[in-house]
């Protein structure tokens, strides 16, 4: 199973939680990834934290893009997402000012 964990206001709100769970999702032969609207550039907290659990290539910023659409232009199917903002899950930049086109780096 593919899992996405949100950074800020998820993760950051009980690190040591997510940790365990991070773990133990590892453990059992899921995927974990993290997937915040933050900026590449804005990423260094992240990797220091989260991604040394799931890993910084799991690390994704979509750069205020939809979470679900920019993980689909990368060509991975999240199957759960757990996200406080669930509307970032389906709704970003590129549905406002893009016409539904992602933009990866």
């Amino acid at each position: 199973m593919n899992i996405s964990l949100d950074y800020d206001d998820t993760y950051t709100r009980d690190p040591v939680l997510w940790n365990v769970f991070i773990q133990d999702c590892l453990v059992r032969g899921h995927t974990v990834y993290v997937v915040t609207m933050r900026t590449p550039e804005q990423g260094q907290e992240v990797l220091e934290s989260a991604g040394q659990r799931v890993g910084e290539s799991r690390c994704y910023f979509t750069s205020m893009q939809s979470k679900r659409n920019y993980m689909y232009a990368r060509g991975i199917s999240i199957d759960v997402w757990i996200d406080d903002m669930p509307d970032a899950i389906l709704h970003g930049i590129d549905n406002e000012v893009n016409d539904g086109k992602i933009y990866l780096p």
